[in-house]
């Protein structure tokens, strides 16, 4: 088969399931594939990753591996450091368990970065050169590209937006918990509403549907965020902000314009005036485009990120 009609085997492990995706080089994506994450993690969830990578691997001519995942990642080693939402994640060689399985490359990339390069590359940030992405879902995390080139920090940790302080103490009872993660993500908005269920999504939609004390939730939620945006927006000036995951991007209807106000009444004037602040165009595909982007530029003939490979090795 041509190199053009070869794909991307490209993952996305999270904290309740694994998708899988085959995607082809123009970022279509052929095949898809799902399973629930087995909440006793360890070696089990390294099993159902490898497991559902041979399943598309039998499906299409691949050049590679990606995958996407929550966790803090050794992009020298290749090695998931910590995954804090998969039980008994530390230390996890998944890159090389994934070569051994399929016998192809294979390279992983932190959740939100990938998120960040798929909008980038078929996304909502298509042609734009400084974006910064947020994913706001069970937690919030995100991905940036400055000067077209995605910005990962010294510790591949860039985007760790859910550690804003938010006016809040990040120690609680002698833990370090995330901030504006506690307040703003699903489980903190649904906290906020009284609810002993961690469904944010009813509190969105009893706000919808005219219940005031849901409406003052979503209001004071569309704020923190806005201030929070604010702060990104006077920091790094970015052309696009996007808003992924079940809250940023499933309720964007409800929360964008009020973040749109508090970023223009408080974000540095002339980056408030610049920055457009969407609603991710890929939703929960967003990641599998992002690793299957990064598969085709390191594997493929790829030049956008040329000077970013070689760096790595």
């Amino acid at each position: 088969m041509s190199e053009q009609g070869r794909v991307a085997i490209a993952l996305d492990v999270g904290g309740t399931k694994i998708a899988g995706a085959l995607v082809t080089g123009n970022g279509r994506i052929r095949q898809r594939a799902q399973v629930p994450l087995d909440t006793r993690g360890g070696s089990r969830a390294v099993r159902q990753v490898l497991a559902l990578a041979e399943r598309l691997a039998a499906e299409g001519d691949a050049l590679g591996v990606g995958a996407a995942v929550p966790a803090v990642i050794d992009r020298t080693r290749r090695t998931v450091v910590w995954a804090p939402n998969i039980r008994g994640w530390r230390r996890v060689p998944l890159a090389e368990l994934l070569e051994r399985s399929l016998g192809l490359p294979a390279l992983l990339e932190q959740d939100g970065h990938a998120a960040a390069l798929g909008e980038r590359w078929r996304g909502a940030a298509r042609g734009v050169r400084n974006v910064v992405m947020l994913v706001i879902g069970t937690g919030i995390g995100g991905g940036m590209i400055l000067d077209g080139r995605p910005y990962r920090g010294s510790d591949g940790l860039a985007g760790a937006v859910g550690w804003f302080t938010a006016d809040e103490p990040p120690c609680r009872s002698g833990l370090r918990l995330p901030a504006l993660e506690s307040l703003a993500a699903g489980p903190g908005i649904a906290r906020r509403a009284g609810l002993a269920s961690n469904r944010s999504e009813e509190v969105f939609a009893a706000a919808a549907a005219g219940d005031e004390a849901a409406g003052r939730v979503v209001a004071e939620t569309a704020e923190i965020l806005g201030l929070a945006i604010a702060d990104v927006v006077s920091l790094l000036n970015p052309d696009l902000v996007v808003l992924g995951g079940g809250v940023g991007a499933g309720a964007a209807n409800q929360l964008l314009p009020r973040i749109r106000q508090m970023v223009r009444a408080c974000a540095q004037p002339v980056s408030a005036r610049r920055v457009r602040i969407v609603r991710s165009r890929l939703g929960s595909d967003a990641g599998l485009l992002g690793v299957a982007h990064e598969v085709f530029q390191r594997c493929g003939n790829g030049t956008e990120f040329e000077e970013e490979r070689r760096r790595d090795g």
